[in-house]
């Protein structure tokens, strides 16, 4: 018994911090899939606006491929 009583204080510090972890990895998670959906909504838009206008868009270029800043 004498165990536990020493044991119990870390074991619920590491379950609290776990799931504070768990929490801001999820968020990150969800913040980069809608960042995703956006860049690829924006790509959509501009594709048909270039299909509609034809060259002449209001831009003046195409929008980089791929995800985020290039390192």
């Amino acid at each position: 018994m004498e165990y536990i009583a020493v044991l119990l204080p870390s074991i619920c510090i590491g379950i609290i911090f776990w799931l504070i972890l768990r929490s801001i990895f999820r968020g990150d998670r969800t913040e980069r899939a809608m960042e995703a959906r956006s860049q690829d909504d924006a790509e959509r838009w501009y594709e048909q606006l270039r299909q509609r206008d034809g060259e002449d868009v209001p831009f003046g270029h195409r929008p980089r491929r791929g995800r985020g800043p290039k390192r």
